[in-house]
């Protein structure tokens, strides 16, 4: 961008957006100048509520440009505007093959359209992008499948994908097992902020950092908005906007599986789903992991290596690898693309009936009908924490999206809050019945439950005070099974025993859709990262894409 200038240092230096705007005589106040600062500019930024982290947004557009060559949204004034404001970057990776899963992430992590998806600070999105950029291997050869009938294969490619090094993995935790007399615990318990870790100071990470005085511009943001209303283009609604809208488009069902679908999980691009599950009645039959293209449903890979029904299934940050839990007691990490290089982890003695991965990808919780919750690493199964407080079948665990906390649930209405790195209890939050499914906001500040009371069905949890409140409740003629929190936080999704998925307004509590696609209870239900479209899948053996319009 025109703003940004080599000093006699070869130091960059930052002009205001605003004071260069209001510098320059009308003559230099062209149209495209204009289009070449609102490139970089956030999207509440665009509608007069900038925020620090919009400084953020501007350094992750500039980070995209200089990767490839050219700023992700490009067009006229009123089209840059729109699609700053609705539609997500297009693929670094899609140009740039051979670019790191994990540089990619980084920078569309900072490029968030809800700025509490953003990195918490500017120095800790260039501290990420450093840590990205050290660990890059060449990339492996595209999969190519061999063309062919049935969900084992058709002519696709998924999309290539670098590995980080071992090397990228943090320092390995203690092993520390967590024993059932723990102390009691206080009844307010102030929240950990974890340790800021040393910045490694580099030439490039010092120029990124640099860049952190970027600003807002009210005269810009105004003439924007003048402009757009005169335009006679047809505008997307934002998914958070108010009102929103209360249909619900169907844009595909995925029929590959013979047996009941009990979980569906996006890609972090979006582009993939994985699913799978299992005939409950013999705990096996169709008990292989699809994976397949969101939008289309054409199949990629089917992975073969359980024994009995799948329960859940979720993709690592990067994309690379999945893990899949199954009532065989193990927990299998393989590779995305090809099903090759399994880790077979086999530290639970029972049905495995949870997984999820840390942020950063290094580690994994488990969790099921041991009453155990086990952590290890996801590289070498190397068991880090073993949390034993529950007395109860754990249905559910779920590690907050800050990385600090791990939230684990029980058939007897115990959800605890404990820290990730130590295994220390936080907090336990008390239910009257049997808890099936949780869910982080985004913002890592609340906690949604589900369980089975007819008084309180869904709960939102604050974390900070340990208080909660009652959302809806349709139990005991409606069960809940399954809740997700939207992207933008402003949106929980529940799916229900008699065949529905519902969307609920947090804030002010209001229902604003109900969907009713499928035929059977929904057993899973996941957001797009999007924040726009969901995938649900159901008894009825299938998988729904559908979307907010």
């Amino acid at each position: 961008p025109e703003n940004l200038l080599l000093g006699h240092d070869n130091g960059l230096l930052l002009g205001d957006f605003g004071a260069a705007l209001l510098t320059r005589t009308s003559a230099m106040l062209s149209t495209q100048t204009i289009i070449g600062t609102i490139s970089y500019m956030a999207p509440e930024q665009l509608t007069g509520k900038p925020t620090p982290a919009s400084d953020q947004y501007a350094l992750g557009i500039v980070a995209y440009e200089w990767l490839s060559g050219h700023c992700p949204f490009q067009g006229s004034l009123a089209e840059v505007h729109h699609l700053q404001l609705y539609a997500p970057p297009p693929s670094l990776r899609t140009q740039m093959p051979a670019l790191s899963p994990a540089v990619e992430y980084v920078i569309m992590k900072a490029l968030a359209k809800q700025h509490k998806q953003r990195f918490a600070t500017v120095l800790t999105f260039a501290e990420a992008l450093e840590q990205a950029s050290l660990h890059l291997q060449a990339p492996p050869r595209p999969l190519y499948l061999a063309a062919g009938g049935g969900t084992q294969g058709h002519a696709a490619a998924l999309a290539t994908e670098a590995i980080l090094a071992p090397s990228a993995t943090p320092p390995l935790l203690p092993t520390v097992a967590v024993p059932a007399s723990e102390p009691p615990l206080p009844e307010t318990i102030a929240r950990n902020t974890p340790r800021p870790s040393r910045l490694s100071r580099r030439v490039f990470l010092g120029s990124l950092i640099g860049l952190t005085a970027l600003g807002s511009s009210g005269v810009l943001a105004l003439w924007v908005k003048q402009q757009e209303e005169q335009s006679a283009r047809a505008t997307l609604p934002s998914p958070t906007a108010s009102p929103i809208p209360v249909k619900s488009n169907a844009l595909y069902t995925y029929t590959g599986h013979q047996d009941q679908v009990f979980t569906a999980a996006w890609s972090p691009d979006d582009t993939y789903m994985a699913s799978a599950g299992g005939n409950t009645q013999t705990r096996q039959g169709d008990i292989g992991v699809h994976v397949w293209m969101a939008q289309t449903g054409q199949d990629v890979y089917v992975y073969p290596g359980h024994s009995m029904l799948v329960r859940m299934v979720a993709w690592s940050p990067a994309g690379t690898r999945i893990a899949s839990a199954s009532e065989d007691s193990t927990v299998q990490v393989w590779d995305a693309r090809t099903g090759n290089n399994p880790l077979i982890y086999k530290g639970h003695s029972d049905k495995v009936l949870a997984v999820t991965w840390s942020p950063d990808g290094s580690l994994i919780a488990s969790a099921g009908m041991d009453k155990t919750v086990q952590v290890w690493d996801a590289n070498t199964g190397q068991l880090k924490i073993s949390y034993t407080r529950h007395t109860k079948a754990i249905t559910s665990v779920a590690w907050s999206p800050d990385g600090t906390r791990i939230a684990s649930a029980s058939e007897n209405g115990d959800v605890y809050i404990w820290d990730a790195a130590s295994g220390t209890t936080q907090q336990l939050f008390l239910h009257k019945a049997w808890v099936g499914s949780l869910a982080w906001s985004a913002d890592s500040t609340s906690l949604a439950t589900v369980d089975y009371n007819p008084d309180d069905s869904v709960r939102i949890w604050d974390i900070s005070t340990g208080t909660g409140k009652s959302i809806f409740s349709d139990a005991p003629a409606n069960p809940v099974n399954t809740v997700a929190w939207s992207s933008g936080d402003s949106f929980i999704a529940a799916g229900y025993d008699k065949n529905q998925v519902r969307i609920w307004r947090v804030d002010p509590v209001e229902q604003i859709l109900t969907y009713t696609g499928h035929h059977a209870s929904v057993l899973s239900v996941q957001w797009a990262h999007n924040g726009n479209s969901l995938a649900s899948s159901s008894f009825d053996k299938t998988v729904q894409i559908w979307t907010l319009s």
